[in-house]
């Protein structure tokens, strides 16, 4: 007897301890809503905020352009031109010409398999 009574206070003091916790676990900013549903809210409707966003579009204050759009500049470099693709291809005709320009793979050498140990 003393045991079932001794294990019905632990458990039921478990579970008032665990309720008490969980009341305290509250969202700290936890404001019911305040309005009515159905009633209409005091801001501005949606004709006068396309009529402020039409004026302000008028006198130059929305833009839809990035404010900071520069074009991309590489940094550093060489400062001489690049070579057109007419000028790469004439080039490379005169390298094949002169026999400076191979087809083959510079380290041509066959597969010879796993090396054995």
């Amino acid at each position: 007897m003393n045991k079932t009574f001794a294990t019905t206070l632990i458990l039921a003091l478990a579970a008032l301890s665990a309720s008490a916790y969980a009341a305290q676990n509250v969202e700290p900013d936890d404001v019911p809503f305040q309005g009515v549903a159905g009633t209409p809210d005091n801001g501005p409707t949606r004709a006068q905020v396309e009529a402020e966003l039409a004026a302000a579009k008028a006198a130059g204050q929305v833009s839809n352009v990035e404010p900071d759009d520069t074009p991309f500049q590489a940094s550093g470099g060489s400062t001489k031109a690049e070579p057109t693709r007419a000028q790469v291809e004439k080039d490379l005709a005169a390298a094949k010409a002169a026999g400076k320009v191979s087809e083959a793979e510079p380290d041509d050498t066959p597969f010879k398999g796993a090396a054995k140990r």
